[in-house]
């Protein structure tokens, strides 16, 4: 009995030994760290060798099957080998993703796997990168609707807020700075809030104009799918 427990002991030992991760991942490059959609970018995995015996057959694989990850490998597939890598040695794979036309802008996670032989075993690790689709987003305005002809005449202008570009534009907040020239009979500012692509809001405001203008001083807040905050006056 002792000599069986003695021997289970020592094949764990051995197998936790043949199955230490050897490759790290010293660095990835992304160039360009951002890239909005239908560009593409270069990605280079760093692999070292941390190990004390040369790898062979070290394969690099990007899982692009999710639906939910837009990207395209070109010149390449999306997994590479590299025959060997000695030790304390740093050998480096690059591919190539192309982003779809219609992706949408935020940060996505791409499983990377990789796998060498060691000692006539295989050993595979299991990573994750981020990679971040990021489009600007393209907020025209325009007067839609003007229901004031002359001076002194009270009535309503309508503005029409169009999104043009290929990200939602969220939280969009306007405000009607005051002026000499009109007096403001409804509220000066409004809460529009999200806009989808090739699409549109409309906000109105009453007015009485006492001389012309030549346009309306107008002050917009908005954020992109990323949240960052864009001020327009």
């Amino acid at each position: 009995m002792k000599i069986s427990i003695f021997l289970l002991i020592f094949s764990v030992f051995f197998a936790s030994i043949a199955y230490a991760d050897s490759i790290a991942i010293d660095s990835v490059e992304i160039n360009p760290r951002e890239i909005g959609p239908g560009n593409s970018t270069k990605i280079t995995f760093n692999l070292e060798n941390q190990g004390d015996k040369d790898l062979d057959n070290v394969r690099v694989a990007l899982d692009l099957s999710s639906s939910d990850l837009p990207f395209i490998p070109v010149e390449s597939a999306a997994q590479k080998t590299i025959d060997e890598i000695d030790e304390d040695d740093v050998e480096s794979v690059t591919f190539t993703l192309t982003a779809s036309p219609d992706a949408e802008s935020k940060i996505y996670k791409i499983p990377v796997t990789i796998s060498y032989i060691e000692d006539d075993v295989l050993v595979t690790q299991n990573s994750v990168i981020g990679l971040e689709v990021k489009s600007l987003p393209i907020l025209e305005v325009a007067i839609e609707e003007n229901e004031i002809y002359k001076l002194n005449q009270q009535g309503e202008i309508t503005l029409r807020f169009v999104n043009k570009g290929l990200s939602d534009i969220k939280f969009l907040s306007v405000k009607l700075k005051k002026n000499s020239a009109y007096k403001i009979f409804s509220s000066d500012s409004f809460y529009v809030g999200n806009i989808e692509p090739d699409d549109f809001e409309t906000v109105s405001f009453n007015l009485n104009f006492n001389s012309k203008v030549s346009q309306l001083p107008i002050q917009v807040e908005y954020r992109d799918t990323n949240n960052k905050l864009y001020k327009r006056d």
